[in-house]
């Protein structure tokens, strides 16, 4: 009997053992990857709602929700409250291209920087989720009055020396593991008005990923920012589910900018854009006259 017991004792130990050894491998491994790092956030962002006719008084709404994979723009019917509330608010009465840089290796102090070489304008930022401090940067960014969207990490956009800590978002992969990306991608900081893919992708050439992340967006209100391309699915998508969908093109250096262009600039190129930019030409966000567009 006593036998029995130690053998008991042995095999209980034993599969203790092999099951904390596989959850410490787990958690190696998605420590690895940055989606499951999360920013804490101690305070939901709220807004005033208007009053409708019933209602005596506004009621203070939060934008967002906590969930397991953090804290998410809160799912709704009305659409674009993520995107009011943080795109910039600009007037601009003659020509204009519409802007939106890409800070590969962003800091606090390059992205004050940048917003330094804006002092009578503003611009839209697109910031990839791995970046350290990333809250602060957006605090940055949006306290200053621009705006930003998160970038899509695709395998053409990942830096080389980023390739081993960043998990992309693959071509068909399972939906499952597409909406669960997604959810990790947009919960890494708040004040993002949507997400922006900056180069060439499978994923934004297959209808059924597309589907995914852009009903996604569109129930949490954001947008969704693409660069040019003639595929036509996340237009045609976006016309039928009342995403909003902005498009730009990737401004090359030699690049003679017309009136109401939209680009995605690296910030690397600012000085090139600068030049390349006719006199009479105003920079504005990239979501520029977006709100009196039908949605």
């Amino acid at each position: 009997m006593q036998n029995k017991s130690r053998w008991c004792l042995f095999f209980g130990g034993l599969i203790a053992f092999v099951g904390s050894v596989e959850l410490w491998h787990r958690y190696s491994r998605d420590g690895d990857l940055v989606y499951q790092f999360r920013i804490p956030i101690d305070e939901d962002f709220s807004i005033e709602e208007a009053a409708s006719n019933d209602e005596t008084k506004s009621e203070r709404i939060s934008l967002y929700t906590r969930t397991q994979y953090g804290v998410l723009p809160r799912k709704q019917s009305d659409p674009a409250k993520i995107f009011n509330a943080y795109s910039a608010n600009v007037e601009c009465k003659g020509g204009f291209v519409r802007v939106a840089i890409l800070v590969m290796d962003a800091t606090e102090e390059k992205v004050q920087s940048i917003i330094a070489q804006f002092p009578k304008t503003k611009v839209s930022f697109v910031i990839p989720h791995y970046v350290n401090n990333l809250n602060r940067i957006a605090e940055i960014i949006i306290s200053s009055g621009h705006e930003f969207f998160i970038q899509l990490p695709t395998q053409p956009s990942i830096p080389v020396d980023k390739k081993n800590r960043v998990s992309p978002f693959l071509a068909n992969a399972p939906a499952e593991e597409v909406k669960e990306k997604l959810s990790y991608l947009i919960s890494s900081v708040k004040y993002a008005i949507g997400v922006a893919n900056t180069s060439k992708s499978l994923v934004t050439k297959s209808k059924k990923d597309m589907e995914i992340i852009s009903q996604e967006l569109s129930q949490r209100g954001m947008a969704f920012l693409n660069i040019k391309d003639d595929s036509g699915i996340e237009e045609e998508i976006s016309d039928r589910i009342k995403l909003l969908s902005l498009r730009a093109k990737v401004f090359e250096k030699s690049e003679v900018l017309n009136d109401k262009d939209s680009v995605i600039v690296t910030s690397d190129k600012l000085d090139d854009l600068k030049k390349n930019l006719p006199r009479n030409l105003a920079v504005v966000p990239i979501s520029f006259g977006i709100r009196d567009a039908s949605v």
